[in-house]
């Protein structure tokens, strides 16, 4: 379709100054490009600069082709001026940083962004696990609500949301994560150079989990007390995916068939549901203990720290206190005192495990079992 002529417009709307460019355009509607042809036809230089700088859509791209146009004519194009908000200057920038809680495997998601309230801000996705270091960034330019939905498309299903954390303790755990690269010689994915404005400066020293300053302490005896029902946390969105890895729940089952093999179970028959019973249970618990090292056991406080912080803004204080509780007695425990086998949840790792497999195949449990060995009778005769 062709460019209406300029007489369509009134001389006002031809004429306007720089200041009243983006008004004039939102006078003209969806004529706004076709207004900004005009101008250039007219020889508007201001009304294109500004246009070229502060519109948006079609009229923008009007305006940028309209300047080579008119520098190709040898007109002077003035700068664009600066537009003043009526409502006073132009709002401050923000860095903001937000934490989605961790699978568990501990990867988590760490977003920083820098925007003022009316505009488009950059943005850096971390995802990270605090043993193994950067697995992905990405960089980018999102509105606020584009930042809220790609937050919401990070873990899709998810009954949560990311939840907002100190920008500083964000940047120093990013740089932790970085750090292990170094350490194991193992190179960092694409993407930081682009973020390095986002991501520092980095503190220097460690900075205290956000989940630290909520206020939730307790007595050791009255965590050990709250424990007690910690297997119902798995119930939650956050904690509702933690399983043990693969190997280590075929191994209880591998353990379970030796055990009721050693016990005289022929492997051909279905064992008694009491004696399969009392065998897994005593498997879950030697691998609850065996699962949850010193190691695994730093990490997963971590991890139950972050998972509170979601929690704490949905369920809310008597939730988080629980998870609290259940983040102490874990840095408390050890093998000899205070076994991970006595921590609810933590056995609930394997019995959740167990639970699912029985689900997925009809309520029943496949043990494998070992061969027995041959009887006496059907040994080979000595030689004499």
């Amino acid at each position: 379709m062709n460019a209406p002529a300029a007489s369509a417009f009134d001389a006002q709307l031809l004429s306007s100054a720089a200041a009243d460019a983006l008004s004039s355009l939102r006078v003209a509607g969806d004529k706004a490009p076709q207004l900004v042809e005009a101008w250039v036809k007219a020889g508007n230089a201001a009304a294109v600069a500004q246009a070229a700088e502060h519109a948006e859509g079609g009229a923008r791209k009007a305006a940028r082709r309209g300047l080579n146009v008119l520098k190709a004519r040898g007109v002077v194009v003035p700068e664009a001026a600066r537009v003043s908000s009526v409502a006073g200057s132009k709002p401050a920038e923000q860095t903001e940083a937000f934490l989605l809680s961790p699978d568990s495997m501990g990867n988590v998601l760490i977003a920083i962004t820098t925007r003022s309230a009316t505009s488009r801000g950059k943005v850096v996705f971390v995802y990270l696990n605090d043993s193994a270091g950067v697995h992905r960034v990405d960089v980018g330019e999102l509105s606020q609500s584009q930042l809220k939905d790609a937050l919401a498309k990070a873990l899709p299903g998810a009954e949560y949301k990311a939840v907002t954390v100190p920008v500083e303790w964000a940047r120093r755990r990013v740089a932790d994560a970085r750090a292990l690269h170094a350490q194991n010689g193992v190179p960092e994915p694409l993407g930081f150079s682009r973020a390095k404005d986002l991501l520092e400066p980095v503190p220097g020293e460690s900075v205290a989990h956000p989940f630290d300053a909520e206020g939730f302490e307790l007595s050791s005896e009255d965590a050990a007390d709250m424990v007690k029902e910690s297997a119902q946390l798995h119930n939650l969105p956050e904690l509702r995916g933690w399983f043990p890895e693969k190997p280590a729940v075929e191994e209880v089952f591998a353990l379970v068939g030796k055990g009721l093999s050693d016990n005289g179970q022929d492997p051909s028959q279905e064992p008694p549901a009491e004696a399969l019973r009392d065998m897994l249970a005593e498997q879950i618990a030697a691998a609850t203990d065996r699962y949850f090292g010193p190691e695994r056991r730093a990490r997963l406080v971590v991890a139950l720290k972050d998972a509170a912080l979601s929690a704490l803004s949905r369920e809310g204080e008597d939730r988080a206190l629980q998870i609290a509780a259940l983040a102490k007695v874990v840095s408390e425990a050890g093998l000899i005192t205070n076994p991970p086998r006595d921590i609810p949840f933590l056995r609930g790792y394997f019995e959740k495990a167990v639970s699912l497999l029985a689900m997925q195949n009809q309520g029943r449990i496949r043990i494998p079992m070992p061969p027995r060995a041959p009887e006496a009778a059907d040994a080979p005769a000595p030689t004499p």
